[in-house]
């Protein structure tokens, strides 16, 4: 005869219910809406991969219905199990055995997140404007070095940041709004000094010079 009086583990006595009800992990599981993974970790007395401890007085409640036993025994053998104190009141607290801790995602946590990402990006836009207005402008000239040539013309491509100021040998360029400019240049014979110069609206100026050689 089976000794009723014979203290088991948790795991043991889930297991021990839920043959007596001719239940398998899987039936057990659809009934309660318990992940079978959980039931299997309870049974094998793996509390570690259960859900965090606020959550597991709810999954013994569950089980104590399907498997017709009192929910006060199933936690009465958790806490022993675990060395905690058996509150009469359990239901209404969590219950908090010494394990590792689960890091969970909850609404709040994930407000604080975006918000803080979202500073971040603000935060760097703000950077980037604040040194696109008290920088130089950007420029890019080609040619992208002096050159030899027997051309009588040239031209002189590049871009630089939307909104600026561009001159080529002191006489102003448009620029487009995608800060693309062209303009062609006729060469003298000999050395030609050819300086391309941007200036924003703060008087930062970005200067950059070519020499070109047109042989004759």
């Amino acid at each position: 005869m089976k000794n009723e009086n014979k203290i088991k583990n948790i795991a043991e006595f889930l297991k021990d219910k839920r043959r007596e009800k001719n239940l398998s992990l899987e039936k057990l599981s659809d009934l309660s809406k318990i992940q079978v993974y959980h039931l299997e970790a309870l049974e094998a007395g793996q509390f570690e991969k259960l859900p965090p401890s606020i959550y597991r007085a709810g999954i013994f409640k569950r089980i104590a219905k399907f498997l017709d036993i009192s929910d006060e025994e199933i936690v009465k053998l958790y806490k022993n199990e675990n060395h905690l104190i058996v509150e009469p009141s359990y239901a209404n607290e969590a219950i908090s055995p010494k394990e590792n801790h689960y890091f969970i995602l909850t609404p709040k946590k994930l407000t604080v997140f975006v918000g803080g990402l979202l500073l971040i990006l603000f935060s760097a836009y703000l950077w980037y404007q604040l040194n696109f207005l008290i920088g130089p402008p950007n420029l890019v000239v080609n040619p992208k070095e002096d050159f030899i040539t027997k051309e009588e013309f040239i031209a002189i491509k590049g871009q630089t940041d939307n909104g600026i100021d561009l001159t080529i040998n002191g006489e102003n360029v448009y620029v487009s709004s995608d800060g693309n400019f062209s303009k062609d240049i006729q060469l003298a014979a000999g050395l030609n000094i050819i300086e391309v110069k941007a200036a924003n609206n703060f008087g930062k100026i970005t200067k950059i010079v070519r020499q070109i050689l047109r042989e004759y």
